[in-house]
């Protein structure tokens, strides 16, 4: 075959044939007219149609060769070939025939047919080298078409109501196939001046465009305004007071694309080829071999060997490819470097019976393939025995911290410290590191949605790795939690990330922000540790409930001291949670049914423990004479959000673990939870409290752990005893309680609770032991009779009228008791903010899964509270149930999805 090697470009050396080179070179074949593929080389080959765009673009003297579509010629030891490529005016492919074979590259492509290119062909070719900018399966557009609508209706729209639409997309290319798109749509059109000149260069093609004249501000209003995108910001278009902005690009198919973008709407409209269409071209050409450009190269590279085809990266690296159970062609060529060839096994790659890299390679290099090859898995046994085998592997110190990095976090849930390290230093060192600029760093990592990816991107083969071991990670993350300040932090990260490679930076980056994306759950890394000491799993699940440390966990399960979990002060557990029950009746018969839920009551003669279900927020205070700290229900510490509760706990004069709930509380009253809000509104990050003026309570109502003994396998009804025991100091109160012995007993409770303002009703075991993180049938809850729910949201969709650039319709869900399935039992629209909208808006465009049209299904995260006046049944809904006039009553930030209500409860 051909010869082929990268080096900032394509490059066959056999006859010194340059594609697409980002350096001047004697001789080179530039594919289309965009400034990332034009570079001043002393000869070129093109088509005219680019020939002329370059003379616009980059004039100078060299000698061209300006051929035709479809006509061949002979040049430098090949025949050759230009054919469209569908990706701008004038845009090539080229195809190579020699005796070693023939080749065929792509540059930039679509399939899909366009108004302002030439319509894409193809021919067969034994070698494939194609761009990949769109190499993952998420990345389908929809039909052009429907597109193109949405584009004319969100001008339509944005005209009707005395606005000037800003269409914003690249001044080459993109901006003319928005201009020939508006055709036949009736607008009188504007371009930006850069646009304006590059169109007025199509004159003499077949494109047909609608009048259009240049950007004039005193006679934008009602026009179509087509602008590049780097004006998005620019004083010129701020001068537009009255202006909706979309950003037309392919990258729109990502989560949260609006916000990025800070646009009012982004539309999937793309001059590159999308997944599918990749997929076909492949097909169409049939080669022999596939080598990938830009974008997602090795992910595609690995999708295609996947599928039976040998195709590898040429721009990214193919050490990632680890599940691949073969050798890198020793004829490939390394990326970026120019190198002589190397095998698979002189990169550090794996090889055909080999699994993970030697064990002559650094831990956390280690660490960092093992987390790939367990991304590239599916099944959940599999990915178990490949993190077992991995833990085996490691010694006493390195396997704890492996455990931790591999819930996706730098230290256990329950260690205090944290990073507060944040994008824009992260970005910092990321420039310092690669020594790229801003503009070519923004480039790069535009649209990736993936932190680990815009490492591998931007630091290939510009950092100097050495050993770095787990325990080096381990120092790394430390020195950065004691780094004061964006400088300070600079500094320790850029020099974390020279010592390492860029796949270790990924998982450096992916376990600093708490995004290790390879589908690993903190429950998978529990039973990996049962499969290693052949111990049961759910054994180490109750160590792990009652540490809150899963590396803690790891080191008492291979010292064989498991059974010495137990609670700690100042490391915060998983809370006890209770069963819903829609009635007192149905509560009593679960109680009958089991004989009492400790299993020691006759029915009828057992005294249960009743307490107000509160309206506030679950927390836990760990106390002491020297120093007092508050951790919410998902164990985040809060202390600094309630100083008032962490001053009274100091003066409590005992070390105490409280479990309870905070309150809006003022003059001896209790206030609603719409008054609490305002000590739980979001600010930079959303899942952080901020203060404000509303007065708090603690209100205790269990007692976990007293003066250095832990009471979790106490009754409650002692733990209670010794809780009523303590000096309750201000900022404090005792959560009253009550004994009843009959359903009819609940039900009068019930009331009263209702009439002080509470959710519902708590009814309790007082023989039941603590069991952090589960719901037993010890503790029940009764709320306000199916007045309100706890749901979910599930989906999401722009709203109408003012609120038609916001998400501000959500579909939410309930929980199937048994299996766990999510099932939709409504919609609402009504009850939040115009900010609480925003914040939601800009979270769901972060956590999208999928788009179907104006609906996208999201991450379910959200939890609401959702008042309603009756259920019945529906057809409509997964749950075959529908609230009748549904409308939000609170955003419970305090809540995750594990606290919403059940399908029996709904039911009830």
């Amino acid at each position: 075959m051909i010869d082929v090697q990268f080096q900032r470009g394509v490059w066959l050396p056999e006859h010194d044939f340059w594609l697409d080179p980002q350096d001047g070179k004697d001789f080179a074949f530039i594919s289309h007219a965009h400034f990332d593929h034009i570079a001043p080389h002393r000869e070129v080959l093109f088509t005219p149609g680019t020939a002329r765009l370059m003379g616009e673009r980059l004039p100078g003297d060299r000698i061209e060769h300006p051929l035709p579509f479809g006509e061949t010629t002979r040049l430098r030891g090949y025949d050759v070939t230009l054919l469209p490529a569908g990706h701008i005016y004038g845009s090539a492919q080229i195809h190579l025939a020699s005796e070693k074979g023939t080749l065929l590259y792509t540059g930039d492509f679509k399939l899909r047919p366009g108004r302002s290119a030439e319509p894409a062909e193809w021919r067969c070719a034994d070698i494939l080298i194609m761009e990949t900018t769109f190499g993952l399966p998420r990345y389908v557009f929809p039909p052009a078409d429907e597109v193109l609508e949405q584009i004319r209706k969100f001008c339509y729209e944005a005209l009707e109501e005395d606005c000037v639409p800003v269409l914003l997309g690249y001044s080459l290319g993109k901006a003319q196939e928005i201009l020939a798109s508006l055709a036949d749509a009736g607008f009188s059109v504007m371009l930006h001046g850069a646009v304006y000149r590059m169109t007025q260069l199509y004159g003499e093609t077949q494109v047909t465009f609608p009048e259009f004249h240049r950007y004039q501000a005193d006679a934008v209003s009602g026009k179509v305004l087509i602008c590049p995108p780097n004006v998005s910001r620019s004083l010129m278009l701020r001068k537009i007071k009255n202006r909706r902005v979309a950003m037309l690009t392919g990258w729109a198919m990502d989560p949260g694309a609006t916000y990025r973008y800070q646009c009012d709407a982004v539309f999937p409209l793309s001059d590159h080829a999308d997944y599918a269409d990749l997929l076909r071209y492949v097909d169409l050409v049939n080669p022999q071999r596939i080598l990938t450009l830009h974008g997602f190269a090795a992910e595609f590279a690995r999708d295609l060997r996947q599928r039976g085809r040998d195709a590898w990266a040429l721009s990214a690296e193919n050490q990632l490819e680890l599940p691949i159970m073969v050798a890198v062609p020793e004829a490939l060529a390394p990326l970026e470097t120019g190198e002589a060839p190397v095998a698979a096994s002189e990169a550090g790659m794996e090889t055909e019976g080999s699994r993970f890299p030697e064990e002559s390679q650094s831990s956390f290099a280690q660490f960092a393939v093992v987390g790939e090859t367990i991304a590239s898995v599916t099944g959940k046994k599999e990915k178990i025995r490949l993190l077992a085998e991995f833990l085996s592997r490691l010694d006493e110190i390195e396997a704890p911290l492996a455990a931790v990095f591999l819930t996706g976090r730098p230290f256990a849930q329950s260690d205090p410290r944290t990073l507060q390290t944040g994008w824009a230093v992260i970005r910092r060192a990321l420039l310092l590191v690669s020594g790229l600029d801003e503009t070519t760093f923004r480039a790069r990592t535009s649209g990736l949605g993936d932190i680990g990816k815009a490492v591998l991107v931007t630091l290939s083969n510009r950092t100097h790795a050495s050993a770095f071991s787990l325990r080096d990670a381990a120092d790394f993350f430390d020195r950065l939690h004691l780094a004061r300040g964006p400088d300070a932090k600079t500094v320790v990260l850029r020099e974390g990330l020279e010592r390492v490679s860029p796949l270790e930076a990924a998982y450096l980056l992916r376990i600093l922000t708490g995004d290790l994306r390879i589908g690993l759950k903190e429950g998978l890394v529990e039973e990996s540790l049962a499969t290693v000491f052949e111990i049961p799993a759910a054994d180490v699940r109750e160590a792990n409930m009652l540490t809150g440390d899963i590396g803690q966990v790891t080191r008492l399960t291979r010292a064989g001291r498991l059974s010495d979990a137990d609670i700690r002060l100042f490391h915060p557990v998983k809370v006890m949670l209770a069963t819903p029950e829609p009635t007192a009746e149905a509560i009593w018969e679960r109680i009958a049914a089991l004989g009492g839920a400790s299993g020691i009551y006759e029915h009828g003669s057992h005294p249960f423990l009743i307490e107000d279900k509160y309206d506030g927020i679950r927390a836990q205070v760990h106390a002491s004479p020297e120093r007092t700290e508050i951790f919410s229900r998902d164990l985040r510490r809060v202390t600094e959000q309630f100083p008032e509760i962490a001053a009274a706990g100091r003066s409590l004069d005992r070390t105490a673990i409280l479990d309870g709930e905070i309150l809006a509380w003022s003059h001896g009253k209790k206030l609603s939870f719409f008054d609490l809000q305002r000590r739980l509104g979001r600010k930079d990050h959303p899942d952080l409290f901020v203060d404000s003026d509303v007065p708090v309570v603690f209100t205790a109502f269990d007692l976990l752990y007293l003066d250095g003994q832990s009471l979790l396998r106490t009754p409650l009804d002692e733990r209670r005893a010794r809780l009523r025991a303590l000096p309750m100091p201000s900022a404090f109160r005792l959560a009253e309680a009550t004994l009843v012995s009959s359903a009819e007993g609940v039900d009068a409770v019930f009331e009263a609770a209702r009439q002080r303002g509470n959710e519902g009703l708590m009814v309790k075991d007082p023989a039941s032991l603590y069991l952090p993180g589960r719901r037993g049938l010890a503790w029940f809850k009764l709320k306000k009779e199916l007045a309100t729910l706890d749901v979910v949201v599930v989906g999401a969709e722009l709203g109408h009228g003012k609120r038609s650039h916001v998400l501000s319709d959500y579909t939410f869900a309930i929980r199937h008791e048994e299996t766990g399935e999510l099932l939709t039992i409504g919609k609402a629209y009504s009850g939040l903010t115009d900010a609480e909208i925003e914040e939601l808006t800009a979270h769901f465009e972060a956590t999208t899964l999928k788009h179907h049209g104006h609906y996208r299904s999201v991450i379910p995260q959200i939890v609401l509270e959702v008042a309603f006046d009756s259920v019945q049944p529906s057809t409509r809904h997964s749950s075959g149930l529908a609230l009748r006039f549904p409308r939000i009553k609170a955003l419970r930030r305090d809540k995750s999805v594990a606290d919403i209500d059940t399908l029996a409860y709904a039911r009830g």
